[in-house]
């Protein structure tokens, strides 16, 4: 009898092995089959845009965050700027005087280019048998997670509201030296995300 429970015990081992095996060998498989094409890149047109840049920032900051149940920590360096669209000035003339008003701003962050700007630290997967590795797919979603988390705080410190008060004051330079009637440079607030 003995002999009975060992050899059932010994079956149920080898065939729970053999199923997670199997397991484990597809979802590398299907991972390793997922193929990149690339087409012929077309440039439908190119557009000059007259902006004025008033606040470019460089910033490191560690990247620590998970996606599927598998975590990133990373150190990354971002860089960004606040630009104003100087195409997008909105002119009125009140009697008089002409008035300007500054367009929205446009704060863009970016992973910066420059060498060890991006140095993965570790990662690690908190899953039940933990063997998934992070795919290209989900770390570049982590880091356009960590880009947008950084556009806010870019926001919450006053980077913008200096930016557009820095804008204010190269307008009204630029402005004065307009001839004719006097000009009035106005503002809006910032409109975060």
């Amino acid at each position: 009898m003995k002999y009975l429970v060992k050899a059932a015990i010994y079956l149920i081992t080898v065939a729970a092995i053999a199923v997670a095996g199997i397991w484990v060998y597809r979802k590398f498989q299907e991972t390793s089959q997922v193929g990149m094409q690339t087409g012929q890149a077309r440039i439908d047109g190119i557009r000059r845009m007259v902006s004025l840049c008033t606040l470019e920032i460089e910033d490191e900051i560690a990247l620590r965050d998970s996606i599927h149940g598998k975590w990133l920590l990373a150190k990354v360096r971002l860089s960004g700027e606040v630009r104003f669209d100087l195409e997008q000035l909105e002119w009125e003339t009140r009697g008089d005087t002409l008035a300007v008003r500054l367009p929205r701003e446009t704060v863009v962050v970016r992973e910066a280019v420059s060498p060890g700007a991006y140095e993965i630290i570790d990662t690690w997967d908190d899953t039940l048998f933990g063997l998934g590795k992070l795919t290209t797919a989900e770390e570049n979603t982590l880091k356009r997670r960590l880009a947008a988390r950084y556009r806010e705080e870019i926001y919450r410190r006053g980077y913008v509201a200096r930016a557009r008060s820095t804008a204010l004051t190269t307008l009204r330079q630029l402005t004065s030296a307009l001839p004719g009637s006097p000009v009035l440079v106005e503002d809006r607030p910032p409109q975060a995300n």
